[in-house]
């Protein structure tokens, strides 16, 4: 599996350079609990290239003894505006919370499985989910718009997610303020139809984050908190969750490489 990897990282290289195009490789491994309380790992392989002709991204996992394709987009940029088409998530990363793993436990998070069209330009996104394109790809399952601002240190941001097969409605907010290496935030979702709300608050310094988080049911529900550092080019985390209910941790570490 190793080689194989190695072999798909110095293949996409060879082509940026035949491409002369702008390549930014990030290779990753995630160690987290799963819901039978093991640590798993994870390894994964981020892939991004940037051309005059346009940008593309490639998401890989190893699993087991081969690695598969877990995302990819292929778009470009004209006058400020970008698009692009593939399996690439969701407009929605900003409202889950600031740890890579174990926050945002008790946020909203619409399904963003499946192929979309994105259109993003001066802080505004648009999305359009597919169902399935192999069958009919003019079959939509959700739409998102979100909007962001970023001024003098606040971070304002909002978004909408609505599933046309369930018609619920998602409602998104984040607010911060960041100073330095000093910042806190709130993050609140919203489920229209259910009528239920999430929330999460937290503080960082000097690459410590707190956080606590709760619900409709249950105001307090989690606390946490987590370290991320750079070692000679190496990112690293390490973080941890408590419920306040069930009295039960939940550790996660990882380390990431950019080449």
């Amino acid at each position: 599996m190793k080689q194989i990897l190695l072999a798909t990282v110095a293949t996409f290289a060879l082509a940026g350079t035949a491409m002369s195009a702008d390549l930014d490789v990030e290779l990753g491994l995630d160690l987290t609990q799963n819901a039978s309380d093991k640590m798993v790992a994870d390894t994964t392989i981020d892939i991004s290239m940037s051309a005059p002709a346009g940008i593309a991204s490639l998401g890989l996992v190893a699993d087991g003894d081969a690695v598969k394709v877990d995302s990819y987009s292929l778009g470009t940029v004209v006058a400020g505006v970008a698009v692009s088409y593939g399996d690439q998530g969701d407009l929605l990363g900003d409202f889950g919370g600031k740890t890579d793993s174990v926050g945002g436990t008790t946020l909203a998070n619409p399904n963003d499985d499946g192929e979309s069209i994105k259109v993003s330009v001066a802080g505004v996104g648009l999305l359009v989910g597919l169902t399935d394109v192999t069958s009919d790809i003019t079959d939509v399952e959700n739409v998102q718009a979100t909007y962001s601002l970023a001024t003098s240190g606040v971070e304002i941001g909002t978004g909408i997610d609505y599933n046309m097969d369930s018609e619920e409605m998602t409602i998104l907010s984040h607010a911060g303020y960041a100073l330095n290496q000093f910042g806190f935030g709130v993050t609140g979702t919203y489920e229209v139809e259910a009528e239920t709300y999430g929330f999460e608050a937290d503080v960082t310094a000097m690459g410590l984050t707190a956080f606590v988080n709760g619900d409709d049911s249950d105001m307090m529900q989690n606390i946490g908190g987590g370290y991320t550092t750079t070692i000679n080019g190496m990112g690293l985390y390490a973080e941890g969750s408590y419920n306040l209910d069930s009295e039960e941790f939940t550790p996660a570490v990882g380390a990431s490489f950019n080449f």
